[in-house]
This record gives C-alpha cells, sequence and structure tokens, in this order.
C-alpha cells in the first residue's frame, strides 16, 4: 500500500471536527490533534484552523508523518497497521506496540528477556525486529491490547505508565482498579472496528 492509498484509508476511517471531552487528544479534525497540527504549523493552530481544514490540509500533515515515521526500516507487512497507530497514538505509542509485539512473539513467558518497551524504537528495537517475524496479525493483537489497557482503571501498558499513575490521585482509588472502566471505554468499539478493517485490508 503506497501513501496515497494509507491516506484515502485514514481519511475514510477519521470523521470530520470533533471536540470529544473524553478524548485525550483534545479538539480534533480528520484524525489531527489541536496539538499535533500546531507543531506541524510550527506555530500554535487556532480553533478556527482546525475547524477549517481542507483535505488537502490533512494530506499534507499525513504526508509528513508518514516521511517522518521511516517506514522503509520496519518489515513490509507491518508498515501500514504501524502507521495507522500512529495517528491514533502517536509515534511512541505505535513503538511501544512494535517493541511489546516483539517481547511476546519472541518471549512471551520470559519478561526477563523483553526488550525495553519506552515507545522509543532504536538499536536494540530493530536488532530484536530482524529475528521476530512479525506479521500484521502479531501487530494488531498488541494494538487491541494496548487498547484495552487504556479502558481498565488502573491498568498500564508499561512500568513507565504504572509509575506515573501511581503519582496521580487515581492511586487513591485502587480498589477498583481492574475492575472498572475509565473514560476512554466509549471509544474500545471504534478503535477495534479500525484497527480489524485496517488489517483486513493489509491482508487484501
Amino acid at each position: 500500500m503506497n501513501f496515497e492509498e494509507w491516506v484515502d484509508m485514514v481519511l475514510e476511517h477519521e470523521g470530520g471536527f470533533v471536540d470529544n471531552p473524553n478524548d485525550i487528544g483534545g479538539v480534533t479534525n480528520m484524525g489531527i490533534t489541536q496539538k499535533t497540527y500546531s507543531e506541524f504549523l510550527d506555530r500554535q493552530a487556532s480553533r478556527e484552523d482546525m475547524e477549517e481544514m481542507t483535505r488537502d490540509d490533512a494530506t499534507e500533515y499525513y504526508e509528513d508523518l508518514w516521511n517522518k515515521l521511516n517506514l522503509d526500516r520496519l518489515p513490509e507487512q507491518i508498515r501500514v497497521v504501524y502507521a495507522d497507530v500512529a495517528v491514533n497514538t502517536g509515534k511512541g505509542g505505535a513503538d511501544r506496540i512494535l517493541q511489546m509485539a516483539i517481547n511476546t512473539k519472541t518471549n512471551p513467558n520470559d519478561p526477563d528477556d523483553w526488550i525495553d518497551v519506552d515507545g522509543v524504537a532504536g538499536g536494540g528495537t530493530f536488532a530484536a525486529l530482524e529475528n521476530a517475524n512479525l506479521t500484521a496479525l502479531d501487530y494488531v493483537t498488541e494494538q487491541l491490547m494496548y487498547y484495552a489497557n487504556n479502558a481498565f482503571k488502573g491498568s498500564s501498558y508499561t512500568f513507565r505508565q504504572r509509575v506515573r499513575r501511581a503519582s496521580k490521585e487515581e492511586s487513591d482509588d485502587s480498589d477498583n482498579w481492574f475492575t472498572t472502566r475509565t473514560n476512554q471505554n466509549g471509544f474500545i468499539r471504534g478503535w477495534t472496528r479500525r484497527a480489524l478493517e485496517t488489517l483486513k485490508r493489509v491482508e487484501g
């Protein structure tokens, strides 16, 4: 799948202008958050910028993202699913999923042998990736685990997230951890549908 096919898929998945108070991305249009659009413009994007964003504007943003992801470093079979996740979670989230997918594919029950899941894919990650033989299904399976962790109160995808959460007020409500849901729970169906639709397209 080339860039043009990918961006068509992304824009098909994404809606228009959204300002959902439960969306941690904040004001969004065509899947682009106000924060990331500000970074792309190299200035603060206004609400008006977000509301008036055109398809051409979005395509320019996504082309910049596509180039910055350095997808040629990844096996061809996971490039599209990785890039799609980067739209939703940022590159850091896409890299965490990549790192954990490597771990759970190569050493599913030996966490002492896992590579670091720090959201920065570097030399160690790519060295491990060479022997992992990851498929799109491997990546998407781990992607769904990532989303589930966002929905369960008290759950964390990495040790660093656990430390961060423990330092916040959520730690005072630990009796409800893992038995109740966060305000991200309402997005689970949409996230899952998108992941599976992307996987279906990749696998043809």
